[in-house]
């Protein structure tokens, strides 16, 4: 009875370290291809709202991350040419093939007006009769309405730089600034001792854009599907985003 005991014992020691090596097996280094854009993505601090989200939920699975930030359009090439395990950020819509995760950021492009102002905006056609300012190539991706709109208005101007585009709001230069609120409110806090901060209405005025993760192996798509559920239910998600867009 004894050595029957002892047997069970070594046999259930021997189960637990080999299941104890078989997860260990499974957690990866997993490389990601990350888009450019503060303050998604942020290659000089190697964070971002979406970098820290695609991280911690991989990180409740065992998964490190190594990023490799690109320029926003060659994420999927990377992706599909193999430097990258995985791609942040697209939609399963984009033509690149790949194991797509459930959304786990969606981007709102907004017209931010100053509150002051009254300005009331309910369609991107409101914005013909007022000075307007978009993201570069805004006219291209925001629909045929948006470009039948800055074709038309000889006051609207497109400005690569996201901290100029709040100045020119918060100084008056400008009626209306287009673009994504979080990338909005995150200049904001940049330029906070620049300009005196006013406060401002977003008109929502365009649909948002939720965004997905591709990666190649469909396992380590569960575990950050599984891991982003527990992010969100935790809190751990929304503290991610305020990090960056709370003052």
């Amino acid at each position: 009875m004894t050595f029957s005991l002892k047997k069970l014992s070594f046999s259930l020691l021997g189960t637990a370290l080999l299941s104890g090596a078989f997860g260990a097996a499974q957690a990866a280094e997993i490389k990601v291809g990350q888009g450019v854009l503060p303050p998604y993505g942020i290659k000089e601090s190697n964070s971002g709202i979406e970098v820290d989200i695609v991280r911690a939920a991989l990180a409740k699975k065992g998964h490190t991350i190594v990023v490799r930030f690109v320029p926003f359009g060659r994420v999927g090439k990377d992706f599909q040419d193999g430097k990258i395990d995985a791609a942040n950020t697209l939609t399963p819509d984009s033509g690149v093939k790949g194991e797509y995760s459930d959304s786990h950021i969606s981007y709102q492009n907004v017209a931010t007006t100053l509150k002051d102002s009254g300005l009331n905006l309910g369609s991107i056609g409101d914005l013909n009769a007022h000075k307007v300012v978009a993201f570069a190539n805004a006219s291209i991706y925001l629909g045929d309405d948006f470009a039948k709109m800055a074709s038309g208005n000889k006051n609207y101007r497109e400005v690569a730089d996201q901290a100029t585009q709040n100045k020119l709001l918060m100084t008056g230069r400008t009626d209306v600034v287009v673009g994504d609120i979080r990338i909005f409110q995150f200049y904001n806090k940049k330029i906070a001792d620049q300009v005196k901060l006013k406060d401002v209405t977003y008109h929502t005025i365009f649909k948002p854009t939720a965004y997905s993760v591709a990666f190649k192996d469909a396992k380590i798509r569960d575990d950050f599907n599984a891991g982003l559920k527990e992010i969100k239910a935790s809190g751990e998600y929304d503290q991610i985003i305020a990090k960056y867009v709370k003052g």
